[in-house]
């Protein structure tokens, strides 16, 4: 339940992002954006491990900055890559990456304190 509510967030944001930045951020329909929730979901559950761990050593280098961007980080990458996979997703430039991760880690971090889930 908790994950079909997730989701349904992240495709709320999406959407909103798509209707409050309609030149940074484009999304064809509702559908698209619960399209986009899950295929990001799924590239976390089975990449996002992966990018976190790659940024371990980075992140023990800074003394343990770096963590606080981690999720920053792996949600802008995750997005990336969702973009590239979806003909009818697009990310227009950096500046459209950095608004909508940054929109998406603060859904997840929301949803990750509802549940009482560790974040990072």
């Amino acid at each position: 339940m908790h994950a079909l509510l997730h989701i349904g967030g992240l495709a709320l944001a999406v959407f909103a992002l798509s209707r409050f930045f309609p030149g940074i951020v484009r999304v064809e329909s509702v559908g698209t954006a619960v399209a986009v929730a899950i295929v990001f979901s799924v590239l976390d559950f089975f990449l996002g491990w992966f990018i976190r761990a790659l940024l371990f050593v980075p992140g023990l280098l800074t003394l343990g900055l770096l963590f606080f961007f981690v999720p920053l980080i792996v949600n802008a990458v995750l997005l990336w890559i969702t973009d590239k996979l979806m003909s009818n997703f697009e990310l227009r430039g950096a500046r459209g990456l950095a608004l909508s991760a940054a929109i998406i880690t603060l859904v997840n971090y929301a949803f990750s304190m509802s549940h009482g889930a560790h974040w990072v």
